[in-house]
């Protein structure tokens, strides 16, 4: 545990850095998520108290226009509309109760909505660009007598205007109402705060009133708003004003349609979250680095017992090692003098010897095997052991004495070993009597093997020569079978032309005689022929070769076969210009006897002969590829293709002398002329010669 907390200390160190990070923005979003519960619920009682104060101020309009409700002036005006002198005296009445009651403007309304008087201390305010006639109308005959309040929006001023109504009634029934414009804008000013803000929305959802933000807000800046949800399941929204982040929450009136929206500056929150954050990562560093250094404290502690305990375990390991080796050890001083011998180097030489305090070279007799090594180890006692003997030291066959007088072989080796402080040297030593002991059966095992392998060489000799002479004898009886068969036929047949051709002279049948003499003469010269293919295998080579047209090789090649090569389809490429170093006559017969063959191959199977020649150029040699359509050969037999007298022909249609010709000619000519199967399985024969 403690060697992987060193080597991945990096590791926990960053660890421990991204974890701290993380808490960071755990205990920010926390805290974050706790205090902006806490606004909220704060919001939802500032809202309540924002409702109560309204609804308070709203009380204090409720009774101003049921006061000129019941008015004789009014009553009377109801009833004669037309009169200026109550027009002027009701206009007066409602310019006094504007002033006393500090409201903005007073109206007295028919029964369907039109305006009849008004107080004119808004000069600039037109009733009729903020309510219509019909609405007017129809509130007051839904409300029958009750309080009524009523807002209206006008598109043209972008404003809202709130009247309060009492309905007058008059013998004839509903006459009119008495309005009243309120304000309420001084909510607003009581509603100030530092950072938050309220705005208050009419039926419609128009603006009406709105603290700090007056031509900030547009129609539809509800929308602007993204919705959250807290830990508590609680969900609220979230607006963006002039780049910061308020919690909105409103409340409705219900019976006046109107909606009061507090908007709570959430900039307040954001500091305070990450200042508990940075708060709560110190009090983690500190806590965290606490650790790392009571960590790193026990680390020591345990690293150091963990040290004492590997010394001790290896002093141990290291004294099993040396006790139980096969090897004998021996620790020796800077003078040569054996300081200490383990179990295997006391069975080594023999219980009873003593090694301690004496000298290794007392050990070693002085015999020819030994002299390097004693030579070597007196130095050690004489200290005449230079550089670079001390570099090189010592590794060789030794012969040692036991105890019983007995002497043994080993290899002994010698190293320079240092140890606090101190110069010595350690001493290997190892048995290896039963590796000599292995060496020479080896060597007598191998001189018998030497023996028998003699003489099986000398019997194969003699087996492989007989075998040659048979071989040599059952090729001089083919090639006798063959050419006896062949000169048997010619010689039959001009045996019979004699007799016949004396016959004829008898007879005195001139003519007849002489076309006999001609068919012997073909048979003669039938026997020439073969008798020239077999000069052909004793050809002596070209003294000088000169560079040869391969192209007119073949012609005059094909123009030897006569008639036999005319039906061919040639696959010809090759240029005029394609010469290699060869004798023209040798190379002639070279492609005659391939033409040749493949004319007769086709011939059995009574197919048109198709042949193709095509040239391959490398560095300074030139190979040409023959391949025609005849059935091939197969390929247990390809390897015998070049033998003299192989031939897969019947008796009779040749000697099989051919391909073996062929090869020897080209052959003569520094070339090769090798076969073999392409992918196809299809016989190519392959002729390179040098290049000229």
């Amino acid at each position: 545990m403690i060697s992987q907390f060193r080597k991945h200390r990096l590791f926990f160190l960053s660890f421990g850095c991204t974890l701290l990070t993380a808490l960071f923005f755990l205990v920010n979003s926390v805290a974050y998520q706790v205090l902006i519960i806490d606004k909220h619920s704060q919001g939802q009682d500032q809202l309540l108290s924002y409702v109560i104060e309204l609804r308070n101020e709203l009380k204090n309009y409720h009774i101003l226009p049921y006061a000129l409700a019941d008015n004789p002036t009014l009553l009377s005006f109801m009833n004669n509309p037309k009169d200026k002198a109550l027009t002027q005296r009701l206009q007066r009445q409602l310019e006094d109760l504007t002033h006393v009651s500090k409201t903005q403007d007073w109206f007295i309304l028919s029964a369907q909505g039109d305006l009849l008087v008004s107080s004119e201390q808004s000069p600039n305010f037109d009733l009729d660009d903020y309510f219509s006639k019909e609405n007017l109308t129809n509130v007051l005959k839904e409300q029958q007598g009750e309080y009524i309040l009523v807002s209206g929006y006008s598109p043209t001023h972008s404003k809202s205007a709130h009247l309060v109504l009492a309905p007058v009634y008059t013998a004839a029934g509903l006459a009119g109402a008495v309005a009243v414009r309120i304000n309420v804008s001084n909510l607003i000013e009581r509603w100030n705060l530092l950072d938050d803000l309220v705005v208050m929305t009419d039926q419609n959802s128009l603006l009406f009133l709105a603290s700090k933000l007056n031509g900030l807000l547009v129609s539809n800046w509800l929308d602007n708003h993204t919705d959250i949800e807290f830990f508590n399941n609680t969900r609220s929204k979230v607006y963006h004003l002039k780049d910061e982040n308020y919690l909105l929450q409103n409340v409705t009136l219900d019976d006046l349609k109107w909606q009061i929206h507090y908007l709570s500056n959430l900039k307040g929150i954001h500091k305070k979250a990450q200042n508990i954050a940075f708060i709560s990562l110190g009090v983690f560093a500190l806590i965290f680095l606490f650790w790392l250094y009571r960590r790193e404290r026990a680390l020591k502690i345990a690293s150091k017992l963990e040290n004492e305990i590997l010394i001790a375990n290896s002093a141990q390991q290291q004294r099993v090692l040396i006790e139980n080796t096969h090897v004998g050890l021996l620790q020796l001083t800077k003078h040569g003098e054996i300081s200490f011998v383990n179990p295997m180097g006391i069975r080594y030489f023999g219980q009873r010897t003593q090694l301690n305090t004496h000298y290794l070279y007392e050990f070693l007799p002085d015999c020819p095997d030994n002299q390097t090594a004693l030579s070597f180890l007196k130095s050690l006692k004489n200290h005449e052991l230079n550089n670079t003997q001390k570099s090189n030291l010592l590794e060789q066959e030794v012969v040692l004495q036991k105890d019983n007088g007995l002497f043994f072989p080993a290899l002994l080796s010698v190293s320079s070993l240092k140890w606090s402080g101190s110069q010595g040297y350690l001493v290997t030593l190892l048995d290896i009597s039963k590796r000599k002991k292995a060496e020479l059966n080896l060597l007598e095992a191998n001189t018998r093997l030497e023996e028998r392998v003699l003489e099986r060489t000398k019997a194969l000799e003699v087996a492989q020569k007989e075998l040659l002479r048979t071989e040599k004898l059952a090729a001089i009886g083919q090639m006798s079978t063959a050419i006896a068969h062949e000169l048997n036929q010619p010689l039959t047949g001009i045996r019979t032309l004699v007799y016949t051709a004396e016959l004829l002279l008898k007879r005195q049948q001139a003519e007849q005689a002489l076309r006999t003499l001609i068919d012997l003469e073909s048979l003669v010269v039938r026997m020439q022929k073969l008798t020239s293919e077999l000069k052909v295998l004793a050809y002596r080579r070209p003294e000088q070769l000169a560079p040869t047209s391969i192209k007119d090789s073949i012609s005059k090649a094909i123009a030897s076969l006569g008639d036999d090569a005319q039906d061919i389809d040639w696959h010809i490429t090759l240029n005029n210009t394609d010469t290699v170093m060869a004798e023209p006559t040798r190379l002639e017969r070279i492609f005659a006897n391939l033409i040749s063959n493949s004319i007769q191959a086709c011939s059995e199977l009574k197919i048109t002969p198709r042949i193709r020649i095509s040239l391959q150029v490398q560095h300074d040699k030139v190979t040409l590829c023959y391949q025609d359509n005849g059935p091939g050969i197969e390929k247990t037999k390809l390897s015998h293709i070049f033998e003299p007298f192989f031939t897969t022909k019947p008796i009779g249609k040749g000697l099989g002398l051919g391909l073996a010709i062929s090869a020897n000619l080209a052959k003569d000519m520094n070339g090769t002329l090798t076969a073999n199967h392409n992918d196809e399985s299809q016989l190519v024969f392959h002729l390179t010669l040098l290049k000229a």
